[in-house]
This record gives C-alpha cells, structure tokens and sequence, in this order.
C-alpha cells in the first residue's frame, strides 16, 4: 500500500523534489533557538525567518504568559518548514533540551557574557532570546550553561531581537558546519520525521490529498476491508 508520502512525492515534478532533497541535507540539528515569551508577532516572524535562512530546523517557543504568533507577511511561509515545540515554562522547555544533549547560552548584556564567537561549539547549542522588553528571564538565566554578547562598536549597544537572532545564527551555525566533524546535520532519523512533516506541505493539493487518504484508510480498517494497494 503507498503511504500519503509516497504518492504527494510521485506528484511532484523533479525540480521541486530535488528542491526538497536539497534543503533537507542542509538542514542543522545541533542548533536549536529558544523565544522565551516574544511579544510582538513582527520579531516572532522574522526570527522564524531566519531560522530558515540559516538551516536551523528547530525553534522552541515558551509562551508564558504570550502566545507564539506569526505574521505571514513577514515569515513568507518559512514557518511551514520548521519544526515548532511549544512550552508552557521555561523549565520545561530547558529540561527537554537537557536532554538531547543541549547547551543553553543566553542573548545578554552583561560583564559574564561571552562574545558570540567563542561560545563552544562541541556540544549541540540552543541559542535562548527573550522578551523584548524585559530581556531573558532571570529564571532562564539560572537555567543557561553561559551567556553571549554580539560585540558592537557604536554608540547602540543593544539590537532588536530579530537582528541579533539573525547575527547571532549566521556566525553559529557557520561554524558549527565547519568545526564538527558531523556539520551539525540532522540525523537519518530527524531527516524521516522532517520530510514526512514536509511532504503534504510541498505541493497545494499535498494536504488534501493526506487527509483524503487518511479517511479511506479508516473507512477501510473500520468496514473490514482490506486498504487499497
């Protein structure tokens, strides 16, 4: 029986696939972006943004107390190709990260911060931005391995959140792909789960034609016959 998968990718035309194959051998997995309660759906847009730009797949979202919106005038449907996680606390979102082996560094200014280049690159690295008023949360704070600062020679001393994010993933993951011997790459299986999340996302008619077959699936398994093959 051909899964959903196989057939929206026997529909697509060659270039458009190998589009597809492309960007998801570029595709990071060793950096991660954690958005600790954004306000303004402008900053969440464009950090997704670049995110994509950037081949970082995976973007963390704590939405306490705001919620995570985007604009897509401003993501132009980048977000679709990303991998979202939602967290209600910043502890969660740090344990989970913890946990497959991450290193947390903070977007921050002060004496204790790191410039941008030397935070180590060894180990996966989840980059934590905070809200745009307040900054990152001391409760973050306390939940980082270190802090970062992008070194800046003007009289600003601070940036807007999706320009420093943007800096900030343009100078790590650069280095992340030349420095591990892995390039910082998406494993074989975070590659299957991706283009199986990418597939019905690739073509206009990719979701209709999941749900279509979902349905007659079901249909089948519940009235006992046996799916089509």
């Amino acid at each position: 029986m051909q899964s959903a998968e196989d057939i929206i990718r026997g529909g697509l035309k060659p270039r458009r696939w190998a589009r597809i194959q492309s960007v998801l051998e570029q595709r990071l997995g060793a950096v991660r972006v954690v958005l600790e309660d954004l306000h303004h759906p402008h900053n969440m847009s464009a950090v997704l943004r670049s995110c994509d730009a950037f081949g970082v797949q995976y973007v963390h979202a704590v939405e306490e107390p705001e919620n995570f919106t985007v604009s897509r005038r401003i993501t132009l449907g980048t977000q679709k190709w990303l991998t979202l996680r939602r967290h209600d606390t910043i502890a969660g979102c740090a344990e989970e990260l913890r946990g497959a082996g991450f290193r947390l560094f903070a977007a921050v200014l002060n004496p204790q911060a790191v410039p941008l280049d030397r935070i180590p690159v060894d180990t996966p690295v989840a980059l934590v931005f905070g809200n745009e008023r307040a900054g990152v949360s001391s409760s973050a704070l306390d939940l980082c391995d270190g802090s970062y600062t992008i070194p800046m020679l003007g009289f600003a001393q601070s940036l807007n959140i999706s320009v420093a994010a943007a800096i900030s993933l343009y100078s790590l993951t650069a280095r992340v792909r030349q420095h591990r011997p892995d390039r910082g790459l998406l494993t074989a299986e975070e590659k299957a789960r991706v283009i199986e999340s990418w597939l019905p996302r690739s073509a206009r008619w990719g979701q209709r034609a999941a749900r279509a077959l979902g349905e007659e699936l079901r249909s089948s398994t519940q009235s006992g016959e046996t799916p089509y093959r």
